[in-house]
């Protein structure tokens, strides 16, 4: 609440809207009762702002209820819906009159609210009875406030609200409160004399910017809850071409078009207007927004309109037909700033959610074809300005946390930050030759910086680190040498001994019950891996083991750092340590494969949430889910915050982006392959030559004489081991069924395996190949009849070859599986099919779905029906990782009775590699009949 109240109470003051809707803080203006006034009370001085304090707040331009709007002589008069509110001359037949009196219904204002005094009630009565007459005076004195004299304390700042550098480079306008300063852009401060003030604006302004040619300056002001006023200076004098007035409220954005004929303005009565800035006249209205609009940016071209509104969403326009385009709703918080990069593809906004956003822009930039393309967590808080280099090289944002960071546009790295502002920089300037970056605050300093010796390549100081590269290896396994525990080891200068590779025995039994700590010391070469393990509930010990590897003086050694570049939260429901999906808050911001990070345990994210009521997929591994760089899996709260994270090396220099960096050690409590159950397990990589510690404890803190424990220290050996399910299958002739091969991954092998099929009799079909990816342990493929396959023997079935390789280490390994067995059944009463959803070609080519990486395709499921006729649900198998059925709602892909056919959306994230896959459709009924295979090929994505 802290920063939008700074932010409102300098520059954005909005009043309620009952009770006074347009001026809450302002005193009554000063009337007098009817029978003290020396004339006729007049309309803009003495009636209207009576029909501002009570009464807009319902019957306003945009909201008119009862079509009744009071916003000028003209509307009263004309009335609402149900006809006039007054008669000229008439006290009593004046409705208005009767129903603040309460004596005709509906009585106003409403209950529980507000209404005017007699005193008040006495002045509408006497312009009444003297013909209801529109002012004979400016309407200006309509628009003015009495307002409480407030004493300054100490020397009262000038806030710097806004900057613009002149096309040619020569001045800098600063936006404050009633005035326009012009600054040589060669000594900009602010303590010396400007070359020009631009004085008697109205109110606070919000916002400046010359015309692309030079010859015009604008700026946005206004009085809060009264009026919003653009002014128009000519730049060759500095005199004021022209002052336009509209909105309900005080504007706090406007731009201009490049040829400098049109303007827009956005104000804090959620409106959007667009003007003629040689005639002064509006154009048109663009309504929208449920929030103030905050900042304004046209296209290159002046085509296209996007705003920033504190309805947290950012909206895009086509300004020639005054319609939306599209609403980025994937901020979380109110959107301060938006502008175009120079090529007008792309959008960037920013706000209180302290991320710098990216959408790219497709040519017809209509709803749901706008691409976002980055999400940058940049600020520890909310993002108040944006600029953008007219080159496209630098994005530029300021922030509620006191600093100023630049951005590479190309790769959204950060490449420079300014510290220790003197306070919110609430303005922001590129000069025109995108050497010089001004920046203003809201203590009234004004500064310049260069940006010409920023580098726009990309950091190569913090690349991150590959989780799956193998450790290094051994060439054959090394006999284990085995020692018993010695006591006292509880220290680490009383550490056992253990020679490595070895295995030491040992028990957990401090004195009185007290937690025991052993510690075993080995000596290991830098860049050599060790696979550090215990054995304890394996062998029904009450013992729940805990390992750290440790420096020689009992010190952690950080194996990693974590950066985190999204903060998120568990949302709807708690989790439990073996729950393989969670629900995450923002997650249509995050991407398969990404580390999560969840208060110490770090997970991978595998598989987006499908529909409104599911969640993200963890990658999983014997029945849990799987957890990273040797973390272990714990219960999770509600609300609790997580992080989405990427490793870099220890002592990697990471530039700061406002959200943490985890530091993590070589700690284990449980396996985090779960295979081991609560026996610890983690892989060490020395980082020098020298002598280390394992320090093994209970994680509970118990102990006792029948806690106990082995541990062993051995080199890793990457391996794999392939099982078959089923092992032997009824299949109906013309019918299909599920093949699954379940990949067992030893001693951190993460790498991709090719199971193959040869020899299957003739008029049986099987997927061949079945590709288990890298980082999976399953795959599923399909086992096929034709309608008039003949039974094969089981010497015949047992003569097929099933083949798993895979390279390890440089060295490709093979291993056969067992054979298979196959009983042909009867037809089933359900056939399925997939095929794509255009034709093939008439020369019998082959079918084939097409896919592009980021792209989104359909396919036909087809049913034949024989005999069953309900409904049925469907998946699609055996797609690469990153390609999924999308668009499949509560029910997935559900085929009702009575049809027979089903479009299927495929989707593929934008970095999935150009592969060939055989994927086919299962059915949940009849035995789960599945579909003939059908291939799928990921093309390299079109330039």
């Amino acid at each position: 609440m802290k920063h939008r109240l700074k932010k409102i109470v300098v520059n954005r003051l909005r009043p309620p809207r009952w009770l006074g809707v347009c001026i809450a803080l302002v005193s009554v203006v000063n009337l007098a009762r009817s029978d003290a006034f020396a004339s006729a009370p007049d309309f803009a001085r003495d009636v209207a702002p009576i029909f501002r304090k009570y009464c807009l707040g319902c019957h306003n331009a945009q909201e008119a209820q009862g079509g009744l709007v009071l916003e000028s002589h003209a509307l009263v008069l004309h009335g609402g819906e149900h006809g006039a509110i007054l008669v000229a001359g008439k006290i009593d037949q004046s409705r208005v009159i009767r129903m603040l009196e309460k004596k005709a219904q509906p009585v106003m204002p409403p209950e529980g609210n507000a209404g005017p005094d007699a005193a008040e009630i006495a002045v509408l009565k006497a312009w009444i009875a003297v013909g209801a007459k529109n002012s004979t005076t400016t309407s200006n004195a309509s628009l003015a406030m009495t307002v409480p004299r407030i004493e300054p304390k100490g020397k009262p700042r000038k806030p710097i609200n806004a900057l613009a550098y002149s096309p040619d480079g020569r001045w800098i306008a600063a936006a404050g409160y009633r005035e326009v300063s012009i600054h040589s852009a060669s000594k900009p401060s602010p303590g010396q004399t400007p070359v020009q003030s631009l004085n008697g604006l109205s109110g606070t302004v919000n916002a400046v910017g010359f015309s692309a040619d030079g010859s015009l300056l604008y700026a946005a002001a206004g009085e809060p809850g009264l009026f919003g006023e653009l002014i128009l200076w000519n730049t060759d004098d500095w005199t004021r071409r022209q002052t336009v007035r509209g909105h309900r409220d005080a504007l706090l954005a406007a731009a201009l078009t490049r040829d400098g004929k049109l303007a827009a303005t956005g104000s804090y009565d959620q409106s959007i207007r667009l003007w003629d800035t040689s005639t002064g006249k509006e154009l048109r209205v663009l309504n929208g927004h449920n929030g103030p609009v905050f900042d304004l940016a046209f296209d290159p071209t002046g085509r296209l309109l996007a705003s920033a509104s504190g309805d947290r969403t950012v909206k895009l326009w086509d300004i020639a037909k005054g319609e939306r385009l599209d609403t980025f709703s994937q901020p979380l918080k109110e959107q301060y700033a938006v502008a175009f990069l120079p090529d007008g593809r792309h959008v960037v906004a920013g706000g209180v959610d302290s991320r710098i956003r990216v959408w790219k822009l497709s040519d017809s930039a209509k709803e749901g074809t706008n691409e976002l393309v980055e999400s940058l967590f940049a600020h520890d808080g909310p993002i108040l300005r944006l600029a953008v280099s007219r080159d496209g090289r630098w994005i530029v944002s300021s922030s509620e946390d006191r600093t100023i960071k630049v951005w590479n546009a190309a790769h959204y790295e950060q490449v420079a930050r300014f510290t220790q502002q003197s306070d919110w920089a609430t303005a922001l300037a590129i000069s025109p030759d995108n050497s010089t970056l001004a920046a203003g605050r809201i203590d009234g300093t004004l500064s310049v910086r260069s940006l010409a010796d920023l580098s726009t390549g990309p950091s190569r100081g913090a690349a991150a680190l590959d989780y799956s590269a193998l450790p290094s290896l051994d060439s054959a396994a090394q006999p284990l040498k085995t020692i018993a525990e010695k006591e006292p080891n509880d220290t680490p200068a009383t550490a056992n001994r253990l020679d490595v590779p070895g295995t030491a025995t040992g028990h957990l039994e401090g004195p009185k019950g007290r937690p025991d700590f052993d510690y075993f010391r080995f000596h290991a070469k830098a860049g050599e891996a060790w696979i550090v393990e215990t054995e304890a509930a394996r062998k029904k010990s009450p013992a729940d083991t805990r390992i750290d590897v440790l420096r020689a003086d009992g010190t952690p050694i950080e194996r990693c750092l974590l950066r985190a570049v999204r903060d998120s939260e568990v949302t709807f429901r708690p989790i439990n340590s073996g729950q393989g999906g969670v629900r995450l808050e923002n997650w249509r911001e995050m991407d398969l494969n990404q580390f999560l990070y969840m208060s110490g345990e770090v997970c991978r994210l595998f598989r987006a949430p499908r529909g409104p009521d599911s969640e993200y997929d963890l990658y999983t591994m014997n029945g849990s889910r799987r957890c990273y760089f040797d973390t272990s899996a714990v219960d999770h709260a509600l609300n609790e915050p997580v992080y989405i994270v990427e490793p870099y090396a220890p002592g990697t220099r990471l530039a700061d982006n406002g959200l943490p960096v985890f530091p993590l050690y070589y700690s284990n409590d449980d396996d985090a392959s779960r295979k081991l159950g609560r026996d610890s397990r983690l892989t060490f990589t020395a980082p020098a030559d020298g002598d280390y510690l394992v320090r093994v404890t209970d994680t509970r803190g118990y102990s006792g004489p029948d806690f106990k424990y082995s541990l062993t220290v051995r080199r890793p050996q990457p391996d794999f081991n392939v099982s078959l399910n089923p092992r032997s299958f009824k299949l109906p002739a013309g019918g299909g069924a599920r093949v699954s091969v379940a990949l067992d991954r030893v001693d951190d092998f993460e790498g991709e395996v090719r199971v193959e099929f040869s020899g299957v009799p003739s008029g049986y079909h099987v997927t061949s190949p079945l590709v288990i990816e890298k980082g999976l342990v399953e795959a599923r493929g399909t086992i096929n009849a034709d309608a008039d396959a003949k039974p094969a023997s089981a010497d015949t079935w047992k003569a097929c070859r099933i083949t798993a390789t895979a390279k390890i280490g440089g060295r490709q390994v093979v291993k056969q599986l067992p054979p298979f067995e196959v009983t042909l059944g009867p037809p089933p009463k359900l056939v399925a099919r997939l095929r794509p959803e255009s034709a093939g070609d008439a020369d019998g080519a082959r079918e084939e779905i097409v896919i592009e990486p980021g792209q989104t395709v359909t396919a036909l499921l087809q049913i034949e029906r024989h005999g069953y006729t309900g409904e049925m649900r469907c998946e699609i198998e055996n797609l690469p990782h990153g390609v999924i059925v999308d668009n499949i709602g509560l029910n997935g892909i559900m085929v009702r009775a009575g049809e027979n056919e089903r479009q299927v959306f495929l989707s593929a994230a934008k970095w999935v590699q150009p592969t060939e896959r055989l994927i086919h459709a299962v059915a949940d009924r009849e035995g789960s009949q599945t579909s003939r295979p059908i291939a799928l090929r990921v093309t390299a994505k079109s330039p």
